[in-house]
C-alpha cells in the first residue's frame, strides 16, 4: 500500500520547464502509478491528451509544450476520472478555480487527496481538518470527490487481497 504515504508534488514542485506530449505522459504515468486503481490501464495516452485539449478539459498547449498548469490539470483529471465522468470533473475544476487560482486549487486538491487516503486506510476518521472552510459548498464538494476516490481505492485493494487469498486457499486444497 505504497499510496498511503504517497505525496503528490505541489504546484511549485512541478517541472518548470515546459514539456512535450511524450514527456508529459511519461511524467504523469510515473507519478500516478501508485494512484492508478486499474493498474493494467494507462491513466494518460497521447489520444487522451489530445481529446482533453479538444474537449477543453485542459487549456491548449503553447507551442506544443505543456506547463505546470497543464500538469496540475492532468493530475487532477487522472485521479478523478477513475471515479467521475469528464464532464463532472470539468464542473468540479471550474467550481474550484472560480474562487482560487489554479495553483491554490491544485495544492488544496493535493492536500485533500492525501488526507482522504490516510483517513480511509489508516484512521477511519473522516472529520479531518481541511485547508479552507469545510462549511462552504466548494470545500464540501472537493472533500466528497477525494473521499470517493479514496473509498474506491480502498475497496479495490481489499478485493485484490481477497482474490489473492481465495486463490491461495484454492491452491492449498
Amino acid at each position: 500500500m505504497e499510496f498511503v504515504n504517497f505525496s503528490i508534488p505541489r504546484f511549485k514542485q512541478l517541472p518548470k520547464v515546459p514539456l512535450y506530449k511524450d514527456q508529459v505522459i511519461i511524467y504523469l504515468e510515473d507519478l500516478a502509478k501508485s494512484l492508478n486503481i486499474e493498474s493494467n490501464e494507462k491513466l494518460l495516452t497521447p489520444t487522451m491528451l489530445n481529446s482533453y485539449v479538444k474537449q477543453r478539459v485542459i487549456p491548449a498547449p503553447k507551442d506544443k509544450k505543456y506547463t505546470e498548469e497543464h500538469l496540475a490539470y492532468l493530475i487532477v483529471v487522472g485521479v478523478l476520472k477513475q471515479v467521475f465522468s469528464l464532464q463532472e470533473i470539468c464542473e468540479l475544476i471550474n467550481i474550484q478555480i472560480k474562487g482560487y487560482s489554479v495553483e491554490e486549487a491544485y495544492d488544496y486538491f493535493c492536500d485533500e487527496i492525501e488526507k482522504a487516503i490516510k483517513a480511509v486506510f489508516i484512521t477511519r476518521d473522516f472529520s479531518y481538518a481541511s485547508m479552507v472552510d469545510n462549511n462552504i459548498k466548494e470545500s464540501k464538494m472537493l472533500k466528497s470527490a477525494v473521499l470517493s476516490f479514496a473509498h474506491k481505492l480502498y475497496i479495490t485493494e481489499y478485493l485484490k487481497d481477497e482474490t489473492t487469498n481465495d486463490q491461495f486457499h484454492l491452491l492449498n486444497i
